[in-house]
């Protein structure tokens, strides 16, 4: 399996950095997590063709996470696409992202390829073939907002546990707290991967000082960070027995 970063940036729009996204590629199956603005350019800027895509799977519909899935869609609308391409968001999202295409102009039932809109469930394994699977659970990016006055409105915001083929990745995605680094517990991970801008570094140290983790990679890095976080990766790599990777568009790794 290779996971590879598409983009590493945060939520400000960068010229260094595209939006946070994820590749993994086992067997012959090619996995996007999240797709948020220019996720199309990304991909070209790094020879990924938008139609090897087979699996979309979202963490949440912030902009720099989601805004790009239209356009992406569109791409593969031109390149006249034809083969079955799935997305999985929680089930509670599925209706807001149907309804997200469509006031995009993009209506499904006449496309030149099948597309699936899949609800996940927190907790519950999902398996994808090529022996990929992936497990969620709810963090607290999100519940801030729980006080707009608007039931209607589903705030979910997931991290999410990948494997294959024995291989363990924790993405935190974006989260609220520090808690939200500790939701799948202290497992055998091969990789962890954090977001650095919606936690404070110290949270960041405290907790992986006190962990086992074979690598931990950082992203979701903004401009102004870049120097603090590379600094901070060097810190941790005295400080302790991990492995601790800034991560640049662009990097892979073979697991």
């Amino acid at each position: 399996m290779q996971l590879k970063f598409i983009g590493t940036g945060s939520g400000k729009t960068s010229l260094k950095r595209f939006h946070s996204s994820l590749l993994f590629t086992t067997g012959k199956k090619k996995i996007l997590i999240d797709a948020g603005d220019g996720i199309s350019k990304a991909l070209l800027k790094q020879n990924i063709s938008w139609n090897s895509i087979d699996t979309i799977i979202l963490t949440h519909f912030h902009a720099d996470h989601l805004a790009g899935l239209p356009s992406l869609l569109t791409q593969m609308i031109i390149d006249n696409r034809k083969k079955q391409l799935e997305i999985y968001t929680h089930s509670k999202l599925v209706s807001l992202l149907e309804s997200f295409l469509q006031t995009s102009f993009l209506f499904t039932e006449f496309f030149s390829f099948k597309i699936s809109i899949i609800g996940f469930e927190f907790s519950e394994k999902v398996h994808i073939p090529d022996n990929f699977s992936f497990y969620a659970k709810q963090n607290s990016h999100i519940s801030n907002k729980h006080n707009i006055n608007n039931s209607n409105i589903p705030f979910v915001s997931a991290s999410f546990l990948f494997e294959s083929d024995s291989k363990k990745i924790i993405y935190t995605s974006d989260i609220g707290s520090k808690k939200d680094l500790s939701l799948f517990g202290n497992k055998n991970t091969d990789y962890f991967i954090t977001e650095t801008t919606h936690i404070k570094l110290t949270e960041l140290e405290e907790y992986f000082l006190k962990q086992n983790y074979k690598s931990v990679i950082l992203t979701h890095i903004s401009d102004n960070d870049e120097k603090i976080l590379h600094n901070f990766a060097k810190k941790l790599n005295t400080l302790s027995k991990l492995n601790v990777i800034l991560a640049e568009d662009g990097m892979s790794f073979t697991l």
